[in-house]
């Protein structure tokens, strides 16, 4: 069990890396989709994410889950070690996959891989008042096992999405299908283009 374990760790993040394309897939259950701005909860994100083509969940996908979290140890808060120190995360998510009407994938202007987690009302009013009880925090973004960023805030986080940077619009594409369920794009050939 525990082999198992390590190669999870292993190779859920590169199956994450692995998979390339603009993507919005719906992860809702019978929920609606919820349209509206996109903003980071932490650092503004001024660019929009680039034009998302919509693909359908098959099936269940990997766990996601927005925690609050901090750089103060808190009693109770699970720490995680990440390449600057450590962080702690309130074991009690704030968003579940429930909360969720969708999750786009796409890229900043300069190229910066954002995956966009659309909220549903519920989900909304769930960040809203976590971050206004809870100034100057993070929400930690996991999806699987992996913590892929934990952005901070310093006041109530009010949109109806949450955008994380992720690095590349490979790992917010993989993330994004990872969510939903959608198994990997076949493989392609040298130029990497799928026919349409």
């Amino acid at each position: 069990m525990k082999t198992v374990h390590h190669a999870g760790r292993f190779l859920l993040p590169l199956g994450l890396l692995a998979l390339a394309a603009c993507q919005s897939v719906p992860v809702g259950q019978g929920q609606a989709d919820s349209a509206g701005a996109v903003t980071a909860p932490a650092q503004a994100v001024a660019e929009p994410l680039k034009p998302a083509e919509t693909v359908q969940a098959t099936r269940q996908g990997a766990p996601v889950a927005v925690f609050l979290a901090d750089i103060q140890e808190h009693a109770g808060w699970r720490p995680v070690q990440i390449q600057s120190g450590t962080i702690y995360l309130n074991p009690q998510p704030v968003i579940t996959r429930q909360d969720l009407s969708d999750v786009r994938a796409g890229s900043s202007p300069q190229g910066d891989g954002l995956l966009a987690l659309g909220l549903t009302d519920v989900g909304k009013k769930k960040v809203q008042d976590i971050t206004a009880a809870n100034p100057n925090m993070r929400l930690a973004l996991v999806v699987g096992r992996t913590m892929m960023a934990a952005p901070g805030y310093s006041s109530a986080v009010t949109t109806d999405q949450l955008v994380f940077g992720v690095g590349t619009e490979a790992n917010a594409t993989a993330a994004a299908r990872a969510i939903a369920g959608v198994p990997p794009e076949p493989a392609t050939g040298a130029a990497g283009t799928a026919a349409q």
